[in-house]
């Protein structure tokens, strides 16, 4: 078991983990995750930072110029910021629940993999936390593999989860009771 693994290599004296940096992007299934990684936080009595990395606001290119109705930068990063709020705020409640000190990081940014790195070294955090959808052949090859990319840049230990189908259930029905769209 990953877990017990970890715990046990805490134990032993090594460096300790003292925050975890744990990325979400509002699917039930890195909700899902995130959860699991609050309690992981309770057990090795460490802080956790929710971030969320949003794609940057993009002017769109038509031959006839921007249309009418295109929202304008202000307007995207303050429906994108709430939106991301909701869904962090569930994770933030979770850990405040076990009494975990956590706190959250939004940022817009272009490619998520490199962000999540960039703001695990920015707060100094021991590892970093992740759900992953678990792709594999073409669907990997062309999506991509977020999951994938931070283990490739991190410095620090990375803990891939791919949740259950049960906790991906859990964790729409609490998106689901706070309104959250999954």
């Amino acid at each position: 078991m990953v877990l017990g693994n970890v715990l046990a290599f805490h134990q032993r004296g090594s460096p300790p983990f003292e925050s975890l940096l744990v990325p979400t992007d509002g699917s039930a299934l890195s909700i899902a995750a995130a959860l699991k990684a609050v309690a992981l936080a309770k057990r090795l009595e460490a802080r956790v930072i929710v971030f969320t990395s949003i794609p940057s606001y993009q002017y769109p290119v038509y031959v006839g110029g921007i249309p009418f109705e295109y929202p304008s930068e202000a307007d995207y990063e303050g429906q994108c910021r709430a939106i991301a709020e909701r869904y962090l705020d569930l994770v933030v409640q979770a850990a405040r629940a076990l009494g975990v000190e956590v706190s959250t990081r939004i940022e817009f940014n272009g490619g998520p993999a490199q962000a999540i790195v960039e703001m695990a070294k920015k707060e100094n955090c021991s590892m970093i936390y992740m759900g992953s959808h678990g792709r594999s052949g073409l669907s990997k090859a062309f999506l991509g593999s977020v999951a994938l990319k931070t283990l490739t840049l991190s410095e620090v230990p990375v803990m891939v989860e791919r949740p259950s189908q049960e906790a991906i259930s859990f964790a729409e029905n609490l998106m689901g009771t706070h309104a959250v769209e999954p």
